[in-house]
C-alpha cells in the first residue's frame, strides 16, 4: 500500500529546538580562602554558526575542494522528495528497540523531524539526535552516524527512511547483534596509548580531568614519598555500573606506578579510558623538572600528556604570579560557545588569576573536554591571549571570552562602578500566549485527528509546558506558543481508515535516574570556627527522588570528621540530614543538625547540586 495514501496534507512546522545545560562547580583551588563575590551580566561578542573544527591553513586545492563540497551540499539542500506535503510517520530499530519519528514534507523538502518515541538509553540517544539537523541540512539520510551512539544513529536514519520510502530495516536491535546489554559497547574510544612519563613526582594532592562516556571525569591523585599512593574519582557523569567496572584500572595503575600499558575494562571502555587520561593529567602537574626540581604548571594536552616545550621549561615554577590590577574576589563572566552560553567564575588573589571554574556550559562534552586546555594555558600565562584548541574552536573561544568578560567585571568593580540597572529593569515575562495555546490543545480530542499529526501536537505541548515552567526570556515563550499553534493548525482530521496507531510517548520525569558524585564547599559561619573545605558525596536519584546518599567525606582534616558524622547520622535528639532527605525523597523542609549546622547545609547543597545535574533539559 502506498504510504502517501495513509496520511493527509499538512503544513510544515519549525524544527525541534533542544538544549542541554550542564552545570558543574569545582572549587578545590579555593581551599581555606574566603573572598568577596561579584555578579556580572552575561555578554556575548560573536555568534558562531559554523562547525566546531576550523582548519588554520588551507591550500588552494583544499579551498577548491571545500567550495565544491559546499556547492554540492547547497544543491542537495534543495530537496527532491516526490511526496505530497504532509507529516509522514516511520519506525526504525535502535540499540534497545523501536524508534518512531514524524517527518514533515513541504515543497519536496524535509522541514522537520520529530522523535515520537524511543527505547534507547540516555545519554546515548541524546547524542544520536544530533544527526537530525544533518539530515535536514543535507536533505538526505546519507549522513554519518554519531560516535558513541552508532546503533541509535542507525535507528533514527532507518526511521526517517521508513517514513519517506516505506523501506524497513531488519528489526534487529544493536544489543542483540553484540550479544550484550552493556550500553557503552555501542562504540569504542581511541586507544589511550603510551606517554613519556617523568622520572619523579612531587608529594602532594593533584586533580586531573579526562573525558568519560557521559562527559568530563575528574580524579584526585595523591603522591606520597614520590610515589602514587592513592587515586580517587571525585566527579563523573557516567553511570555507577560503568564506574564500578572501570575503577579496576585504578589498582592496575597503582600496582604499575604508571598509566602506560594499562588495558581498559571490557564493558566500560569509555569510563576506564577517561580515568587513565585524568590520572595522566594530574600526574603532569606533579612532575618534577630535572633542572629546577619544581612542580610544573600543569600545561597538558587534551590527552593529559605534558606539552610544554623546551623554551618554556626554564620559566616553570611552583607558583605563577600575575600582574592583574584588580581587587581580590570572585568574578563571573559569560560568553557564547558552540551550542550555547559558557559561564565561568574566576578567582583573583594577590593580583594573580588563581582559578577558573566552569559553572555552566551547553556544548558537547567531547568538544568541551578538548577546549578546557585553554584554561590551563590562561592560568599558566596569566593572560587570555592563548591559542584555541583545534577541533573545538568555538568552545575554546567561548571559554576565553567568558574569562575576558569576568576580567572586565573585575575592572568595573575595581574602578568603583556599580550596576544600578539590575533592580530597575527586571523583565516581566508574558506567559499569556503560551498558556492560551496550551488551553486550546487541552480542549481538543486526539482521536479526531490522524495519529501522526496529533503526535506532533503532543510533542509541542510537552515543550510548551517545559518552557512555561523554566523560561528566562520572552523569546522562549513566544517561540513555544508559535510552534504549538502551528502544530494545531496542521492537524489533520482522521477518517478512521489507514491510520497508524499512535506511538506511546516516553513518560516524562523531572530528573534522570543515576548516581551523581558531587563536590561542594563547606563554609564556616560568621564565627569562623573552622576553615572552609571541600565536602564530597555520592547522591543516587531514582524516579524523581533521592534514594541514597553515601561516601560523604571532607578534605579539611580529621578535625571535621565528628561534625560530618553528626550531620549525616544525627544525634540522640536530632535526626541526621541524610535520613531526613531519604525519608522525604527531596529537600523540602530539611532541618540542620545542631552543632553541625554548616556541615548539614553543605550536605543539603550537595544534594541540590546533584538534582541540578540530573535535571532534564
Amino acid at each position: 500500500m502506498d504510504i502517501r495514501e495513509m496520511l493527509e496534507k499538512c503544513k510544515p512546522f519549525a524544527p525541534v529546538v533542544s538544549a542541554a545545560v550542564v552545570a558543574a562547580c569545582v572549587a578545590g583551588s579555593l581551599y581555606g580562602y574566603k573572598v568577596p563575590v561579584y555578579e556580572t551580566k552575561a555578554s556575548v561578542e560573536d555568534t558562531q554558526e559554523q562547525e566546531d573544527e576550523v582548519p588554520v591553513v588551507k591550500t588552494s586545492t583544499e579551498e577548491e575542494t571545500k567550495e565544491d563540497e559546499a556547492a554540492e551540499e547547497e544543491e542537495q539542500a534543495k530537496g527532491s522528495f516526490d511526496l505530497e506535503d504532509g507529516v509522514y510517520q516511520g519506525s526504525g530499530t535502535g540499540y534497545r528497540g523501536n524508534i518512531t519519528v514524524a517527518v514533515t514534507i513541504k515543497d519536496k523538502q524535509i522541514t522537520s523531524i520529530e522523535i515520537l518515541s524511543a527505547s534507547d538509553d540516555e545519554p546515548f540517544f541524546g547524542r544520536a539526535k544530533g544527526l537530525i539537523d544533518q539530515i535536514i541540512k543535507k536533505q538526505s539520510t546519507k549522513v554519518d552516524t554519531v560516535s558513541g551512539a552508532t546503533y541509535s544513529s542507525k535507528g533514527i536514519i532507518s526511521a526517517v527512511k521508513n517514513a519517506l520510502t516505506g523501506e524497513k530495516d531488519s528489526g534487529t536491535t544493536g544489543s542483540s547483534q553484540e550479544g550484550t546489554s552493556t550500553s557503552q559497547s555501542q562504540s569504542t574510544p581511541e586507544a589511550a596509548g603510551s606517554v613519556q612519563e617523568p622520572s619523579a613526582y612531587k608529594d602532594g594532592t593533584y586533580y586531573g580531568t579526562g573525558t568519560g562516556f557521559a562527559g568530563n571525569l575528574k580524579v584526585e591523585v595523591v603522591i606520597s614519598g614520590g610515589k602514587i599512593s592513592n587515586i580517587q574519582i571525585v566527579e563523573t557523569n557516567d553511570g555507577s555500573e560503568y564506574i564500578q567496572k572501570a575503577s579496576g584500572v585504578i589498582n592496575r595503575i597503582l600496582g604499575a606506578q604508571s598509566t602506560n600499558g594499562i588495558d581498559t575494562v571490557s564493558g566500560a571502555t569509555f569510563s576506564s579510558h577517561g580515568i587513565i587520561k585524568a590520572v595522566r593529567n594530574a600526574l603532569s602537574q606533579a612532575a618534577v623538572t630535572e633542572t629546577a626540581s619544581a612542580e610544573k604548571g600543569g600545561n597538558s594536552g587534551s590527552d593529559g600528556t605534558n606539552t610544554e616545550n623546551k623554551e618554556n621549561t626554564e620559566n616553570s615554577t611552583t607558583a605563577v604570579t600575575g600582574t592583574l590590577p584588580y581587587n581580590e574576589g570572585v568574578y563571573y563572566g559569560t560568553a557564547e560557545g558552540y551550542n550555547g552560553d559558557i559561564t565561568v567564575a574566576i578567582v583573583i588573589r594577590e593580583k594573580t588569576l588563581k582559578a577558573v571554574l566552569v559553572i555552566g556550559e551547553e556544548d558537547d562534552d567531547a568538544f568541551f573536554g578538548r577546549a578546557m586546555d585553554v584554561v590551563t594555558q590562561m592560568m599558566k600565562k596569566q593572560s587570555t591571549e592563548v591559542d584555541t584548541v583545534s577541533g573545538a574552536t568555538y568552545s575554546s573561544k567561548g571559554l576565553i571570552q567568558a574569562v575576558k568578560n569576568a576580567l572586565e567585571e573585575a575592572k568595573r568593580v575595581t574602578n568603583g562602578e556599580t550596576d544600578t540597572d539590575d533592580d530597575n529593569n527586571v523583565v516581566q515575562l508574558n506567559t499569556e500566549e503560551v498558556e492560551k495555546a496550551i488551553d486550546v490543545v487541552n480542549e481538543l480530542n486526539g482521536s479526531d485527528y490522524t495519529s501522526a499529526s496529533w503526535a506532533v501536537v503532543k510533542v509541542r505541548l510537552k515543550d510548551a509546558r517545559k518552557v512555561l515552567k523554566n523560561a528566562t526570556e520572552q523569546t522562549q515563550l513566544d517561540e513555544a506558543a508559535a510552534q504549538l499553534n502551528q502544530a494545531v493548525t496542521e492537524l489533520q482530521i482522521s477518517d478512521g481508515t489507514n491510520d497508524d496507531p499512535e506511538p506511546d510517548l516516553p513518560p516524562e520525569s523531572t530528573y534522570i535516574d543515576g548516581v551523581y558524585p558531587v563536590t561542594v564547599l563547606c563554609l564556616p559561619d560568621a564565627d569562623m570556627d573552622f576553615e572552609a573545605y571541600n565536602l564530597f558525596a555520592q547522591v543516587t536519584i531514582q524516579d524523581d527522588k533521592i534514594i541514597k546518599i553515601d561516601n560523604v567525606y571532607g578534605d579539611g582534616g580529621s578535625g571535621n570528621d565528628s561534625y560530618i558524622n553528626k550531620a549525616v547520622n544525627g544525634t540522640s535528639s536530632k535526626t541526621g540530614v541524610v535520613k531526613q532527605i531519604m525519608e522525604k525523597g527531596n529537600l523540602d523542609g530539611i532541618d540542620t543538625v545542631s552543632r553541625a549546622t554548616c556541615t548539614s547545609q553543605a550536605i543539603i547543597d550537595a544534594c541540590q547540586q546533584a538534582l541540578n545535574n540530573a535535571k532534564r533539559q
